[in-house]
């Protein structure tokens, strides 16, 4: 039995879908091809957008600011009045949107990002290299790793739900970044505030050091031929970060404390390496956010689609717990094949979290007569 219920996470369904016969046979109720197209196609939109922007004529499009980011730099971060009153309306923002005493964690986000920009201002090799890695790689295989993770610990409807909101998240920065073109901040080190056409080449910034170090041209020829060069605002590399550290909270705070480390490291990386502005990670970071408070109804229904848990609409849901050798939880299974978990519980915005139980059904898992595994 332990190997039979082992396998029901490597069905590509709901899995209370599975197990009905008592030879252990995956009888999945939902296709591997209507999963996969459910999960892709919101990021194949996402990628039609970005991939097509360069056939879009000039002519076509709106002119391009070359001075607008590093205004707003100076306007909310830089200046200690606009510092204060910047952070004062992100506070009661939270409030008024979450209800959530939490939300005074945002005081803290413009300091944050201020105190970042300036650790960015001294280049050096070890620095190159420590931003390499999670602007030149992690940020491209975070999403499919953090996807993988959700599929495993929380099911394929949740994997999918993540998918979804990744895939319309980038679609609307990619939109944003079209209709309000912006320059980054090697376009400024290089041409000042001289006006931009679109017949100029991207820039690899930063990242032309780390090709020097490594002896290659792959990020000046990626960047040379960006079919969006003009696209600093909103920050994509911010809103991946910030996503994935959204839902990973939503499941086990103990990983979304790793991933807000790494989301800082991410928003210094982009710094350093003169492609983003702050404000452009700040927005990039909203996006994240707007997307994920529109993706949670379904992420809770798909957590409780699981069969796992049973949750109500005030629950938020910080830990998952997930069966992998079945053996474990024996103890825990009744002889009216239910089983007892523990959950943290949180009913309303600043309300101490509290261990309750709750008693689910386990659907899809055999018991024989004698109630044992």
């Amino acid at each position: 039995m332990a190997a039979s219920t082992s396998l029901r996470r490597l069905c590509f369904c709901q899995p209370r879908g599975c197990f009905h016969s008592a030879d252990g046979v995956c009888s999945p109720l939902c296709s591997f091809v209507k999963t996969a197209l459910l999960a892709v196609l919101p990021i194949g939109v996402w990628l039609l957008f970005f991939t097509c922007a360069q056939f879009i004529p000039s002519s076509w499009r709106p002119g391009i600011s070359v001075d607008v980011l590093p205004a707003l730099d100076e306007l909310l971060f830089d200046n200690s009045l606009g510092l204060l009153s910047f952070s004062a309306v992100l506070v009661a923002g939270g409030w008024l949107v979450t209800g959530s005493q939490f939300s005074t964690f945002l005081l803290f986000v413009p300091l944050v990002l201020r105190a970042l920009r300036d650790l960015a201002a001294t280049p050096s090799t070890v620095a190159d290299v420590l931003a390499f890695l999670p602007y030149g790689v992690l940020h491209y295989i975070s999403p499919a790793v953090f996807a993988i993770w959700l599929w495993w610990h929380a099911g394929v409807k949740t994997a999918i739900v993540f998918a979804q909101a990744f895939g319309v998240q980038n679609s609307l920065g990619v939109i944003t970044q079209l209709l309000f073109p912006t320059a980054a901040p090697w376009y400024n080190d290089l041409y000042g505030f001289a006006p931009a056409t679109y017949s100029m080449p991207g820039n690899p910034g930063g990242l032309a050091r780390v090709d020097k170090l490594f002896g290659t041209h792959m990020y000046e020829s990626a960047f040379n031929n960006s079919p969006l060069v003009f696209g600093a605002m909103p920050s994509l590399h911010s809103g991946f970060a910030v996503l994935i550290m959204l839902f990973a909270m939503h499941f086990s705070r103990r990983l979304g404390g790793v991933l807000i480390i790494y989301m800082c490291w991410q928003w210094w990386a982009t710094m350093y390496l003169r492609h983003h502005y702050m404000v452009d990670l700040f927005v990039g970071a909203i996006y994240a956010t707007a997307t994920y408070f529109l993706a949670r109804r379904y992420l809770v229904r798909a957590s409780a689609g699981m069969g796992l848990v049973s949750l109500a609409n005030d629950y938020k849901l910080l830990d998952v717990v997930v069966m992998g050798d079945m053996m474990e939880v024996k103890g825990n299974v009744g002889s009216d094949g239910s089983w007892t978990e523990t959950i943290l519980k949180s009913r309303r915005a600043g309300e101490r979290d509290s261990l309750v139980q709750s008693t689910v059904p386990l659907e899809g898992v055999l018991i024989d007569g004698r109630g044992e595994l």
